[in-house]
């Protein structure tokens, strides 16, 4: 660990690229609880290998125009008293540095964060995402006091885990029925919040593909946090 200010700032400018490949992954897939140390490895992996092209591009651009970046050289042999007289030119290219590595963390983020494993993600994120991933599907739920509301998907938790301490958003046309009622009814409202653990199954209704076929079937699943 870095004793040090400069050795703390160094260490974290360092780390920024694989801080974002976590940060956009875990924008663009399935959340999921890793350890402490797979977490850190993974920041530190991702942070080594962008550094490792970028100083790969930084070798291209060092050979066809040697006077327009800085002499790596010199840094070495001179040390300070390089860095003293070129540190406008040095801050520059590092801070160029640094933006791209995050840039080349992020990107990689977005080709492989999207589609997780079925094994690591939720049911819900099989179900809204995985299958027809960009649409809204029809869902309805069948709540624990018997009631039922249905309406588009406009939100869901992304956790890999199906824990009940999570919610849905249903936005309209939304309909509901009481408990013990025969037939729901439409609801004048834009958006409803459905926590998890009152629902005890889930039914999922896919758009029609281009050539008329259902996409799918009404699906039935039951959510094994809300069970």
């Amino acid at each position: 660990m870095p004793t040090t200010i400069t050795g703390l700032v160094l260490l974290v400018v360092l780390l920024l690229p694989g801080l974002t490949f976590v940060i956009v992954r875990d924008r663009r897939g399935s959340e999921q609880r890793t350890t402490p140390f797979r977490e850190t490895g993974i920041v530190v992996f991702g942070s080594v290998i962008a550094e490792i092209i970028t100083l790969g591009i930084f070798g291209v651009a060092r050979a066809l125009m040697p006077g327009l970046t800085p002499d790596v050289g010199r840094l070495v042999r001179e040390g300070t008293a390089y860095a003293r007289n070129h540190y406008v030119e040095i801050s520059w290219w590092a801070a160029g540095f640094l933006l791209v590595s995050c840039l080349i963390a992020a990107c990689a983020a977005q080709l492989t964060g999207k589609s997780p494993h079925p094994s690591a993600a939720s049911a819900w994120w099989i179900m809204f995402d995985s299958w027809f991933p960009g649409e809204n599907p029809v869902v309805g739920c069948v709540l624990e006091d018997g009631s039922y509301v249905e309406g588009r998907q406009a939100s869901f938790n992304v956790s890999s885990d199906d824990s009940p301490d999570r919610d849905l958003i249903l936005v309209e046309p939304l309909k509901y029925r009481a408990p013990g009622a025969a037939e729901a009814t439409s609801l004048p409202w834009g958006a409803a919040c459905i926590s998890a653990r009152q629902i005890v199954t889930m039914f999922v209704s896919y758009p029609v593909d281009s050539e008329g076929a259902a996409a799918g079937a009404v699906t039935q699943a039951s959510d094994p946090a809300a069970s």
